[in-house]
């Protein structure tokens, strides 16, 4: 009997291992991902008053979608695009937005890091978003054009094209907008702000944000196919009625056998 559930213990805890494993995820920008680069440690809201957060796009938006965007930026609602890639930007278009992401390398020596690409950005104009906050630490952001700008570089920042963390070739010193708004719209060229490694880097900025809510196209979703189910479940209350009922079968069927004897 001790061995019975010794064995059992080991399969339970290995069980628990596996199942440990393979629920989390280190893609970038997924709320799944408990590491330095994943989003599980910010706090999303269902307000529908909430600042709207589209991170990382990846997915295209359909003329449907934009005009829901359009008709919530109309409303007054609040909608914050942090972008590095230049995805965003047909989106912006659409919205009739002159604001646009160029992606580069963004490189500064107004730093206190060894790395070239984690330094200071300034914050230069009014919004609430930085209510009480002179600088913010970005990674290696996206430099913004068009709109009014809230946060830029010092003049000691290039776009390091060659990658080398060094001024050379054609590459100048030059103050760069990284962040800037229309109206109710913010464009940010750093969405790795979000990520769990960095939230505690500038937690005035996350404080102000908050309540946020995410956007289905932001990046903080996952390919794992383990975790996609279980949401899907969880989603799904037919689904899990069924596993409820698959888990219970087995109990059911011993007890009624034990009846039986």
């Amino acid at each position: 009997m001790r061995e019975t559930w010794t064995v059992l213990l080991i399969l339970l805890l290995a069980g628990a291992a596996a199942y440990a494993h393979a629920t989390t995820t280190t893609e970038e920008f997924s709320r799944y991902n408990v590491g330095w680069n994943g989003t599980s440690a910010l706090t999303v809201d269902e307000d529908p008053g909430a600042t709207l957060l589209i991170l990382a796009p990846e997915k295209p938006f359909t003329p449907e979608e934009v005009g829901y965007l359009r008709m919530f930026l109309d409303d007054g609602g609040s909608l914050l695009v942090a972008d590095e890639e230049g995805n965003a930007n047909q989106l912006l278009a659409d919205l009739g937005s002159t604001i646009r992401v160029r992606p580069g390398n963004l490189s500064s020596l107004d730093r206190g890091h060894t790395d070239p690409g984690l330094f200071r950005g300034y914050v230069v104009g009014n919004s609430t978003l930085f209510a009480g906050i002179e600088t913010l630490l970005t990674n290696r952001p996206a430099a913004i054009e068009g709109g009014e700008p809230l946060v830029e570089t010092s003049v000691l920042t290039w776009d390091d094209g060659d990658g080398d963390g060094r001024v050379s070739g054609d590459e100048t010193f030059a103050r760069r907008v990284v962040c800037a708004r229309e109206g109710n719209l913010t464009v940010l060229g750093d969405p790795s702000l979000f990520v769990n490694a960095m939230l505690a880097e500038n937690p005035a900025f996350i404080e102000n944000l908050q309540p946020v809510r995410i956007d289905v196209h932001s990046r903080t979703g996952t390919a794992n196919p383990i975790i996609n189910t279980r949401v899907w479940i969880q989603q799904t209350p037919l689904a899990a009625a069924a596993l409820a009922a698959l888990a219970v079968l087995p109990v059911a069927w011993h007890f009624g056998r034990k009846r039986d004897d």
